[in-house]
């Protein structure tokens, strides 16, 4: 008799294959049949991979039923990775009986504007913003703040399309990009207008609208959380260290344990997590949240309910054996939470980008030299010869090379260390 499995719903081929390396328990891949001819999807048992066109509701879940019933099993629990994915998963669960957050909350804290406006109403930190579609709005609170303030899509992820603003001149020039961008990724589905309306929620159309919001100086840090019966536990926590060198936002290095500073509470934190989870929404659920520490209050900046992504399931993994990704699929089947989330490391851990500096097509890559360093614990390739190369702000995640992991050295600090493993990197990339 085959186990009940854990529906894994729209995830890429990079985490299909890190799930099926270290899940050892029975796995349903719902994931788009554009992925059908991707090598990493090979060695994967093709009763574990189940194709279908995830904009299309309707016609995933139907697919999922089916497959279910086929095989005499039903679903032990539903699990998402990306936020693109969340609403279908949410909907699948409540036609499957299984547990996850409602989508009326998932809508909600995808739209930026809409977290931050429930989040005011909380009492909760976050930035003050407004819902733009033109130069002048824009512009108008720009004035109207009187200080520093940052542009970013309704509900995009990362640094795409982040842009600081400290003078007029950027805030016309970073309008006039968004103007360009936002509607040549109307196909991208983080950009596609929300496939869940509700009483009370206005549509709005990514590819046509972007959030204006204050800018928060302060250092910004990121975590787990589970919220159960009214309480929330900490799972991970990781400082952020962000790249000069790069597009605003982008982040240069993920840091283990996070160095918080003096007189920073963490009980604090973890009551400003319930209520803004709460105020969203949510009842209970796995969450990736980002927040800024400013004056020792941390300041809420996205909070979405699946873990933590990028390099950072490889940095908790190295750093503690813990499975992050593993530990999201066991919470959301159902079984026991760990009360004190993942154990601390005397040593301090980080992963850090490799950013490509050019476009085009590459010739040569070799990393030989970076892996042959003590310090280096893991080497994390995106890219291989024959990969095309594009840069912001055509596009922001085509242009990482891959991650290291790696442990501090008494004498350098992590930006040194960044500036090392570039040096390190052979790479030719023709036009």
């Amino acid at each position: 008799m085959q186990q009940d499995p854990v529906l894994v719903v729209g995830t890429t081929p990079d985490y299909v294959a890190k799930i099926n390396d270290t899940y050892p328990d029975a796995t349903l891949f719902i994931t788009d049949p554009r992925f059908r001819e991707d090598h990493r999807l090979k060695k994967i048992k093709p009763s574990a991979i189940l194709f279908s066109p995830l904009d299309s509701f309707n016609e995933t879940i139907q697919s999922v039923v089916q497959h279910l019933s086929a095989c005499h099993v039903t679903a032990r629990g539903i699990a998402c990775f990306d936020c693109e994915s969340l609403v279908l998963a949410s909907r699948l669960a409540c036609n499957l009986g299984r547990p996850f957050p409602p989508p009326e909350a998932i809508v909600r804290s995808r739209n930026k504007y809409e977290a931050r406006k429930t989040w005011w109403q909380a009492g909760i930190l976050s930035p003050r913003a407004i819902m733009a579609s033109e130069l002048k709005e824009t512009i108008d609170f720009f004035r109207f703040i009187g200080k520093d303030m940052v542009l970013k899509p309704v509900s995009g992820s990362g640094s795409e399309l982040v842009f600081h603003c400290g003078t007029e001149e950027d805030v016309r020039e970073s309008v006039g990009i968004m103007k360009t961008q936002l509607p040549r990724r109307r196909s991208n589905p983080l950009f596609t207008l929300s496939p869940y309306p509700f009483s009370g929620y206005t549509p709005v159309d990514p590819c046509t609208s972007w959030i204006a919001e204050e800018f928060i100086s302060g250092t910004e840090f990121s975590c787990d959380f589970v919220l159960q019966k009214g309480q929330v536990i900490i799972l991970r926590e990781t400082g952020k260290i962000k790249a000069t060198d790069q597009t605003f936002g982008s982040v240069l290095a993920y840091t283990f344990p996070p160095q918080y500073p003096q007189g920073f509470s963490l009980d604090h934190l973890c009551q400003v997590l319930k209520l803004a989870a709460e105020s969203l929404g949510y009842t209970w659920g796995h969450f990736m949240v980002d927040y800024i520490i400013h004056d020792n209050l941390p300041v809420m900046i996205e909070m979405t309910p699946r873990p933590g992504g990028d390099s950072i399931p490889d940095l908790i993994k190295i750093a503690t054996g813990r499975d992050l990704l593993g530990m999201h699929m066991d919470i959301m089947s159902g079984r026991p939470i760990p009360a004190n989330g993942f154990p601390k490391s005397l040593q301090t851990f980080f992963s850090v980008n490799i950013y490509a500096k050019e476009e085009g097509c590459i010739t040569r890559l070799d990393t030989s030299r970076i892996i042959s360093q003590p310090w280096v614990k893991a080497l994390f390739l995106k890219k291989d010869v024959g990969d095309r190369i594009k840069l912001p702000p055509d596009d922001y995640d085509n242009r990482l090379i891959g991650y290291c992991v790696i442990t501090q050295q008494p004498h350098d600090d992590v930006i040194c260390l960044a500036n090392r493993l570039q040096e390190l990197l052979t790479i030719s990339v023709i036009p």
